[in-house]
């Protein structure tokens, strides 16, 4: 029961971060547009610099409008792909094996569970620790095999 309710909750912190994200992002591309229709009806560039008036021209309003609209869209989806990719959550590790559960009884190799869910390479290599410990058994072994 605990595993669901962790589930669930690591699904809501996901779509939180993701929520805040896209409405941000949301707001930044309303800005723009409505920078946009701002420009158009007051002449922004006549008002502000002193330029020749050019008139309201919805058409390129318009155009400006969906380009704007066509970027948000892509940023939003890139964003949202991005997000896919971010590990976050509680992760069950075997403390034997080092493999992670994604299921009651499915169970995957840490490596590949990294390369699948994230953008991060794996690179194997010891620590100070094992490294040590490596060493004083491969010393171990080295007197028996002169015997």
């Amino acid at each position: 029961m605990t595993d669901i309710l962790e589930e669930r909750s690591r699904r809501n912190r996901e779509k939180d971060g993701l929520f805040a994200v896209a409405f941000w992002q949301l707001m930044a591309f309303l800005m723009l547009i409505l920078l946009i229709w701002t420009n158009e009806v007051l002449d922004l560039t006549a008002l502000w610099f002193g330029a020749r008036e050019s008139g309201m021209n919805i058409y390129r309003g318009c155009v400006l409008t969906i380009g704007v609209i066509l970027v948000g869209v892509i940023t939003v989806g890139h964003t949202y792909l991005q997000q896919k990719r971010i590990i976050t959550g509680l992760l069950t590790v075997c403390s034997g094996c080092r493999k992670i559960r994604l299921d009651d009884h499915l169970w995957e190799q840490l490596d590949e569970y990294v390369s699948d869910h994230s953008l991060a390479l794996i690179s194997h290599g010891l620590c100070p620790h094992c490294f040590e410990d490596m060493k004083r058994q491969i010393d171990a072994m080295e007197p028996a095999k002169k015997t």
